[in-house]
């Protein structure tokens, strides 16, 4: 089996690491709503709703794993009892970000939180900013973790480094052709 040697350019890790994959998501604003860019409370409820939107409607995680649950057999093929289906749904239901904390920088309006779907595992950070009205900026920060030291150890850097590089960011606000059409127009 071939080993993997470590260069200056592209160093292979050896455990305990992390990998965090960043991304930049341009998202135009759902059902018409107009975001100001330095409103942060209504960019918070905006995201809060998206959010529950997202994971309880159908065809959502929530609702395919409450579809799946109440279908569910056990080995015998009877349906499940309503405590393991309770069980189930305990440990599996995913939240919506609980907390959102503002941030200024470079003259814009960020909104960081923590995506957090399986309470205790939190697995992104994410900063976003309203860019236009109706289009939204979000930088997320993914982790995948390959030691077992305990977050608390190591989150508070993490988090400052992610911080630094979100304010690097300088992003000028400009009016596109098109920018705010309705598809009716």
């Amino acid at each position: 089996m071939p080993r993997l040697h470590s260069s200056r350019i592209y160093p292979v890790p050896h455990p305990p690491y992390a990998i965090i994959t960043a991304y930049w998501q341009l998202e135009r604003v759902k059902h018409d709503i107009q975001l100001q860019p330095d409103d942060m409370a209504m960019l918070e409820d905006y995201l809060r709703h998206d959010y529950i939107a997202f994971l309880e409607s159908e065809g959502g995680p929530n609702w395919k794993l409450r579809d799946e649950t109440y279908k569910g057999k056990t080995i015998g093929g009877s349906p499940l009892p309503q405590y393991q289906i309770d069980d189930i749904l305990a440990a599996h239901l995913k939240s919506p970000p609980s907390s959102y904390e503002p941030l200024t920088s470079n003259g814009m309006h960020w909104l960081r939180y923590l995506w957090d779907p399986m309470q205790g595992m939190p697995n992104t950070l994410n900063y976003t900013t309203v860019l236009l009205p109706d289009v939204l900026l979000t930088v997320c920060f993914h982790i995948t973790r390959m030691n077992s030291e305990p977050w608390e150890d190591w989150w508070d850097l993490f988090m400052e480094d992610c911080e630094i590089l979100v304010k690097t960011i300088a992003c000028q606000r400009k009016e596109l052709p098109g920018a705010g059409a309705t598809a009716s127009e």
